[in-house]
């Protein structure tokens, strides 16, 4: 190929396009930051792969080229099938060439399949990766398998991270609007986070009346774990769960959401690995989990039966171990505390955390208080978290300063937060509070 088509051909593939304006892909919900999507459409033997633009709000298309897929229509059931399977899957390993055998190319990526739904399903076969080839590409001209030209696969090191990276199947793309994908996109994670509740606060009967009638997950750590999650009479002194990187991905009337899973005592946080689920969605509102599986545990509770049990029992070996908790733990628990009652939407307790004194972004409490509950009325729902804390003495207190995610049902933004911290009546307020957006 002249060296001025090929420069040509990269600059398209690599350029950062939006999608279609007033359409996304429906499979692709949500995105963590930094992360990449694989999608693949059968139909038109195409390869494409997507990455979140927050400062723009939507999806842009990085890549795209021409693949090659099973030789037989349709998704596949069996091995030797020669079928592609449709679905979400996930990316587990990366084979250089000199691992492979000549058919594969120069680079080889291994997927899931067949994953956890795939098995009760009764579907079987393996060894379905995307890979390169040592012949001319051609259009539905493997066992199965993805294939894409050696540049192409190659390049995908780049934008692959095994676990966590989705690749999603298709037979043709649909579409919709930013706004349909966001509603779906609040719709799961009003759903993930009640669920989470149940965890923590809930019944063995709360917990499970997320699941399918047709689907009995392994409930017998629950008493274990209840007697565990619970450590006073101080719900700030209690084991609660936190989510990050949370990817939403869709196919048909199943949605998959994969998450970090961290268990949080104090300022103590125990990573469980990355919890996966298995939503099937029926109509607009009806949501029940016909799957939950980790995608990859945490190496210390890799053997474990229960990983919650495992990750609690940790954090209470931890903390005997721990002396008490002085100014910094208390302060970094007020803060946990400030993040949980603005994520409830509960303004009251949310704005005792403020002293008197506080004023910031030009507002006294009373408007600061104030214009929180405006948006408090305004979203159906708001999430708050924070990561990455740090905390430095001053003359008159604390400053905490941590990455923080902001979420709600009309906006979400990510950045840096500063708090400056005073001690009054023997408790942490907020006296001043700065934020810049990422």
């Amino acid at each position: 190929m002249p060296a001025a088509v090929l420069t040509a051909v990269w600059f398209l593939c690599f350029f950062p396009s939006p999608v279609s304006a007033g359409s996304v892909p429906s499979a692709i919900i949500a995105l963590p930051e930094n992360e990449n999507a694989i999608l693949v459409e059968k139909q038109t033997q195409k390869f494409y792969i997507y990455r979140a633009d927050p400062a723009a709000g939507n999806l842009q298309q990085i890549f795209e080229t021409a693949c090659s897929t099973g030789e037989v229509i349709g998704p596949k059931q069996q091995a030797g099938d020669k079928k592609t399977p449709e679905g979400i899957y996930f990316l587990i390993d990366e084979y250089e060439d000199r691992y492979l055998t000549p058919i594969y190319g120069k680079r080889a990526f291994p997927t899931d399949y067949p994953n956890f739904m795939d098995v009760r399903q009764g579907k079987n076969g393996s060894a379905i990766w995307i890979h390169g080839t040592d012949k001319a590409l051609k259009s539905m001209d493997t066992n199965g398998c993805i294939a894409v030209e050696n540049e192409d696969v190659l390049m995908l090191s780049d934008y692959i991270t095994l676990h966590a990276t989705p690749l999603v199947i298709v037979e043709k793309i649909a579409y919709v609007t930013p706004e349909q994908q966001q509603q779906t996109k609040d719709r799961m994670l009003s759903f993930v986070y009640n669920w989470i509740q149940a965890h923590t606060t809930g019944s063995y009967h709360d917990y499970l009346s997320f699941y399918s009638p047709g689907y009995l997950p392994d409930i017998s750590w629950w008493d274990a774990w209840v007697k565990l999650r619970k450590t006073s009479e101080d719900p700030g002194e209690n084991i609660h769960i936190q989510t990050s990187d949370t990817g939403i991905y869709q196919h048909q009337d199943m949605v998959v959401v994969l998450m970090d899973f961290w268990l949080v005592l104090k300022d103590t946080r125990q990573f469980l690995g990355k919890r996966k689920l298995f939503i099937h969605q029926s109509g607009t509102s009806d949501l029940q989990i016909t799957g939950d599986t980790f995608q990859v545990l945490e190496k210390s509770h890799e053997k474990s039966p229960a990983p919650l049990v495992a990750g609690a029992s940790v954090l209470h070996a931890s903390a005997r171990k721990t002396e008490p908790a002085h100014d910094h733990a208390s302060a970094l628990e007020m803060v946990d505390q400030w993040l949980a009652a603005w994520s409830a939407e509960d303004m009251d307790a949310y704005a005792a955390f403020y002293a008197p004194g506080f004023y910031s972004d030009g507002m006294n409490k009373t408007q600061w208080v104030n214009r929180k509950k405006q948006l408090s009325g305004r979203y159906s729902y708001i999430r708050v978290t924070g990561k990455d804390f740090t905390v430095i003495k001053n003359k008159n207190g604390l400053e905490i300063r941590f990455f923080q995610t902001y979420e709600s049902s009309g906006f979400s933004t990510t950045g840096m937060k500063q708090l400056t911290l005073v001690k009054k009546d023997g408790s942490w307020k907020i006296f001043r509070e700065n934020w810049k957006e990422k």
